[in-house]
């Protein structure tokens, strides 16, 4: 299993629309009325996470940092510089694709009514049922007329799913995993202040039943790892723990 702790808010942010965009991918594939409904409450997901006026200035501003960081590279002997310049060429795209779109991310859907409608009841318990909304209940019945328009919507995310997955793929592969121990269930790493790390990650294996807690300051990792327990409160595990560890920055 990987856990992630992300250490800003411009990578809590990725996360959250990678973990938004995976389930609308996987419910794209189905056909079923009820995933069709779970289809359209996760465009509308989408929709609300990026709801923020300073979205684009932010992915541009990260993006811009990542090209700057990377093209210092280009001096090293051992990188594969078609590979870097591939990925240069793709950031400078999705910056001008950001500066070329004067609206914002996701705005024709915010002004479709139809969506808006179905937006204001979709978290009121039971509020899309049929006597609420019957435009909706006719819709979504309309399988294939459903999905269609779905696709449709979910393709002006494109872009941002483009981002999104470059953003994390570098942020990722920034840097190795390492073996550590947890004594006793629990870590502690010292970290130097002069880095500015973005990303926590931790893979343990599933068979050990454990997941972890992690704090992070300015000088120190903590890592306490709990056994998984869904009938009471978790207890961290008085076990010593083999794990795989990477502190992520670009």
């Amino acid at each position: 299993m990987h856990y992630e702790q992300p250490l800003n808010e411009q990578i809590r942010l990725c996360l959250r629309l990678e973990y938004l965009f995976d389930q609308a991918n996987y419910y794209l594939t189905k056909e079923y009325v009820w995933d069709s409904h779970q289809m359209l409450k996760t465009i509308l997901e989408i929709l609300q996470t990026i709801d923020r006026p300073d979205i684009k200035n932010k992915f541009c501003q990260t993006l811009g940092q990542y090209a700057h960081n990377l093209s210092q590279l280009e001096k090293l002997p051992d990188v594969d510089k078609q590979k870097l310049n591939t990925t240069l060429k793709q950031i400078d795209h999705l910056i001008d694709s950001l500066h070329a779109n004067q609206k914002k991310i996701g705005q024709e859907l915010r002004e479709n009514e139809f969506l808006t409608t179905i937006q204001q009841r979709l978290y009121t318990p039971a509020g899309t049922c049929g006597f609420s909304l019957p435009s909706y209940q006719l819709w979504i019945y309309q399988k294939t007329e459903a999905r269609q328009q779905m696709l449709a919507w979910f393709k002006h995310f494109s872009e941002l799913q483009d981002i999104v997955n470059i953003i994390l793929k570098l942020l990722r592969e920034s840097s190795s995993f390492k073996n550590v121990d947890a004594y006793g269930g629990f870590n502690q790493s010292n970290l130097d202040p002069n880095i500015s790390y973005q990303l926590i990650r931790i893979k343990v294996s599933k068979d050990k039943n454990l997941f972890p807690e992690i704090s992070v300051g300015r000088y120190r990792l903590a890592i306490h790892f709990f056994n998984l327990d869904t009938s009471g409160k978790a207890c961290q595990t008085p076990n010593d723990v083999a794990f795989e560890l990477a502190c992520c920055r670009i």
